[in-house]
């Protein structure tokens, strides 16, 4: 997605979606299509059909496997004609989840990951359950994840605000990387937030005054460390709330942000910071939310 260069620029050859027909992946893709066309991308489409589980015989769980792909590919198709005016290949995979996993993670190439989570069963239904937990863990490319409170997609590309939210905890270069050179690609307005719990007594106020220019101290770090930041100015903005997601989602969607760009570590869901309330913020913010992996 990201060439490193005095000056940063977004390159994206091939955009995966992650569909099960539904309205969550139907957002996905509506989005997915406004990248390719911004960029001249590639849509590869992907339905994984699980095996029929408790066949009365065999016969019958061929002719109602045979059923389910003859849909699929169907449903796969209806929803690749979608793709006006943008290259689309469609993918109809078999097995297991972890063997979906595998089958997905074997296409070659891939910039950009994108999916939509449905918002009703946790973090960990989102979309296709352990294969998109599976995603996060693993894969190196980013993922932009379309939430239900996501406002409708747009047939363009064009995030004019995008907010970083970091919990400073480890090495977050290739999300200040990805998150300044869409700002720079787009003119867009880049703010990193931080949101840290209020201080207590005995003087709260001038309390938040010493953490708060500490915090905002290390979010300018993270911007001018990054050598190929080119010089770019971000805002940075300190929080206190005793809800660390909550404050991001109410940062969100006081500021009309269009795109939130969060970070993970590698192997593991989310950071301790987000600990197992990360699905609050895909499933709450009123926007697309750009997932990418910390270095290790």
């Amino acid at each position: 997605m990201l060439a490193l260069s005095t000056k940063p620029e977004v390159l994206l050859k091939n955009i995966v979606v992650a569909t099960d027909f539904s309205p969550a992946s139907e957002a996905a893709l509506d989005r997915a299509i406004g990248i390719a066309r911004h960029y001249g991308s590639k849509i590869l489409l992907v339905h994984a059909v699980e095996a029929v589980s408790q066949p009365h015989s065999q016969e019958e769980a061929e002719a109602r496997g045979t059923r389910r792909l003859a849909e699929a590919e169907w449903r796969l198709l209806r929803e690749a004609e979608k793709c006006t005016n943008v290259e689309c290949e469609r993918h109809l995979l078999s097995g297991t989840a972890v063997e979906v996993v595998e089958q997905f993670l074997a296409i070659d190439h891939t910039d950009l990951i994108v999916v939509g989570t449905h918002g009703t069963k946790g973090f960990r239904k989102l979309l296709m359950g352990s294969v998109a937990e599976q995603i996060f863990r693993h894969v190196r490319c980013p993922v932009l994840v379309i939430g239900p409170s996501a406002r409708e997609g747009k047939t363009n590309w064009d995030p004019k605000r995008i907010l970083l939210a970091t919990d400073l905890q480890s090495d977050e270069s290739r999300t200040v990387a990805y998150a300044t050179a869409l700002a720079t690609e787009h003119g867009a307005r880049l703010a990193l937030l931080h949101v840290t719990s209020p201080t207590g007594a005995p003087y709260p106020e001038d309390s938040k005054v010493v953490i708060g220019s500490y915090y905002l101290s290390r979010l300018r770090r993270l911007v001018s460390d990054w050598r190929g930041g080119g010089g770019y100015r971000a805002e940075v903005w300190v929080e206190f709330e005793d809800d660390p997601v909550a404050g991001i989602i109410s940062v969100a969607s006081r500021q009309a942000i269009d795109l939130l760009v969060l970070s993970v570590h590698p192997r593991a869901p989310w950071t301790l910071h987000f600990g197992h309330n990360a699905h609050r913020i895909v499933t709450a913010v009123p926007c697309p939310a750009l997932i990418v992996q910390r270095e290790l």
